[in-house]
């Protein structure tokens, strides 16, 4: 006999519960006929795709996807770097999938190249060939940043709710390639494995991604080189980018739930240690918001900002603690609507100052000053 005791996890006298079942997402439509149109119109040419700032892998990846996506209307494309690779995942990826970045100076002919693309960025400002690019057609744009309202371009897909670029691309290639990419072709698996890469990097390994992100992972995922991601995602910290976190932890100011540092003077091999920097002193109990920087190559001081704060947006405090370089007509610093941000602003005729300790000690009061207004606070406080 049963116990009446015990209750029931069952009312059979109960009326039946209904599922929720939620609505059927329809899919967005592609917009890779649009760009297939735009590549169709210009079959044969060469293009020029810019990589701004120091190649990351959601910009190495999405660069890759367009080089690919392009090879099939005959357009010969180049992936073009301002920027020596310096994190040692990004080092990582180049090295093992012999990827061909082409680094940029001074001597660099790109006069063959009639057309350029922007991959995860929207400012061709932010290069030293904003001039000769004026000289050529833009054919697209395609980014997951905080939309720019004078951004102009025959193609332009800038989606502020996709956790990457790469997921943006993994879209085109699903619309190009229904039946996915083949798991024995090695360029294919280059691609893949580049791609997923961006989106595992930009999504804090998924944990920011968008529903775009996993659609596209899921394409991606049957060709990928999963031994060579695991290699690739667990390199160690060089020395050099260590002796940079302790400087940050020794240096390190505190002000209410914000924490503000600096590492020194930084090797330009070494710079991706700041915002390594940054992110760790992040991890810090009751911090919600850092902000570490350096001097690099002793000729530009170089920021890197992150948060988790509901409330700051650090696109919005880099460009008010740090304003606008006048004479380029953009903003020394930005960032994303989310969790980070950056800022560089050259040292220029102060760089030849003998004198390297004043020096620094010369930017270290101009940014932390800089960092008080735009907290609120007063030096000294």
């Amino acid at each position: 006999m049963a116990d009446s005791s015990v209750e029931s996890s069952i009312d059979p006298t109960a009326e039946p519960r209904l599922r929720a079942v939620k609505p059927e997402v329809k899919k967005k439509k592609s917009q890779w006929s649009s760009l297939a149109a735009v590549l169709e119109k210009h079959r044969g040419k060469k293009l020029l795709v810019v990589l701004v700032g120091y190649p990351d892998p959601d910009n190495i990846g999405s660069g890759l996807a367009l080089q690919f996506l392009a090879r099939e209307y005959e357009i010969e494309t180049s992936l073009l770097s301002f920027h020596e690779v310096s994190h040692q995942e990004n080092r990582a990826l180049v090295k093992q999938l012999e990827l061909d970045l082409w680094l940029y100076d001074e001597r660099a002919d790109l006069s063959e190249y009639e057309l350029y693309a922007l991959v995860d960025t929207q400012r061709p400002e932010a290069t030293p060939i904003e001039e000769e690019l004026e000289k050529k057609t833009l054919i697209a744009v395609v980014d997951h940043h905080k939309r720019s309202s004078d951004v102009e371009a025959e193609f332009i897909d800038v989606r502020e709710d996709a956790g990457s670029t790469c997921g943006i691309f993994a879209e085109y290639l699903e619309a190009s390639l229904p039946e996915g990419l083949d798991s024995n072709e090695p360029e294919h698996i280059k691609l893949a494995t580049a791609m997923m890469h961006g989106i595992r990097s930009d999504t804090r390994i998924f944990i920011e991604a968008s529903q775009q992100d996993f659609n596209a992972a899921a394409y991606l995922w049957p060709a990928v080189d999963q031994a060579l991601l695991r290699k690739i995602s667990a390199q160690s910290l060089s020395p050099a980018v260590m002796d940079m976190i302790q400087s940050a932890l020794e240096r390190r100011r505190v002000y209410d739930n914000y924490l503000f540092s600096d590492v020194g003077f930084v090797r330009k091999e070494n710079r991706d240690g700041i915002p390594q920097a940054a992110d760790f002193l992040l991890t810090r109990a009751g911090i919600d918001t850092v902000l570490v920087f350096g001097v690099v190559n002793g000729r530009t001081i170089e920021g890197s900002l992150r948060t988790r704060s509901d409330t700051v947006n650090p696109d919005a405090f880099l460009k008010k603690a740090f304003g606008i370089d006048e004479e380029k007509g953009s903003h020394y610093g930005g960032g994303n609507v989310r969790d980070k941000g950056a800022f560089q602003i050259p040292i220029g005729f102060l760089a030849q100052h003998n004198d390297r300790e004043q020096l620094y000690r010369l930017a270290c009061e101009i940014i932390h000053e800089k960092f008080l207004e735009a907290i609120g606070q007063e030096a000294g406080s």
